[in-house]
């Protein structure tokens, strides 16, 4: 099939060649010394303590409610950069509701990439899953209070928009950065704050029948795009 294509490729641009007017393909780009680096406060964990299966409910979902985390990058110019994460623990995820999962206020069950998994019990048990969101009111960018803005990349738009709700995504979907008050276009910045919270909520203790102790792991790779 390979072979076949090739050959029709070619014999294409042999044809075209005798026809009136020219196409002019271009590859541009731009090599820079700039690097930036991301970094999470409190060493990048999220401590939701030791929690007492005896305080939670046997038959509900549990609701552990809000942690909060700084993510800042740091680059060496100004530069123009986004991020975006990948949840490392996505097959543990349970789908279960989540109370005040994004800045607004919502709550309910997240879409699944928008739900990060927190482990399996002993037992294969999906434990729970969690959002991250971002505190939209207090991201800085050199000391400035900005906008955020979002492109769903993984859906192949190109369109950067204003990310109201704070809501992150993992499997590299959606990438996040900074604006300027009021515009749509990503700034080149030196340091950017993203202030973000954690919203947990863990399956009902009759689903989880845990017996031992048993530890959270849940864990997102953040990683960084120049643009």
């Amino acid at each position: 099939m390979k072979r076949i294509f090739l050959a029709t490729a070619l014999s294409l641009c042999v044809s075209s060649a005798f026809a009136a007017g020219s196409a002019v393909l271009k590859v541009t780009g731009t090599l820079t010394n700039a690097a930036c680096t991301p970094e999470l406060s409190n060493g990048g964990v999220v401590d939701y303590g030791t929690i007492s299966l005896g305080d939670l409910s046997a038959t509900e979902v549990n609701q552990l409610g809000h942690k909060n985390i700084d993510f800042s990058i740091t680059c060496s110019a100004a530069t123009k950069v986004s991020w975006n994460m990948v949840d490392d623990k996505a097959d543990t995820r349970a789908g279960i509701f989540v109370s005040q999962r994004d800045f607004v206020g919502d709550s309910g069950v997240p879409a699944n990439s928008q739900a990060y998994g927190v482990g399996l019990t002993n037992d294969g048990v999906k434990i729970g899953n969690y959002t991250m969101f971002v505190n939209v009111d207090s991201v800085t960018a050199d000391g400035k209070s900005v906008d955020l803005i979002y492109v769903q990349t993984g859906s192949g738009n190109t369109n950067w928009a204003k990310l109201a709700t704070g809501k992150t995504q993992g499997e590299n979907y959606r990438d996040i950065t900074v604006a300027a008050t009021g515009a749509l276009e990503p700034l080149a910045f030196q340091t950017a704050t993203f202030p973000l919270t954690t919203s947990l909520a863990i399956e009902s203790t009759d689903k989880l029948a845990i017996t031992d102790d048993t530890k959270l792991n849940g864990q997102l790779t953040i990683s960084l795009r120049y643009l």
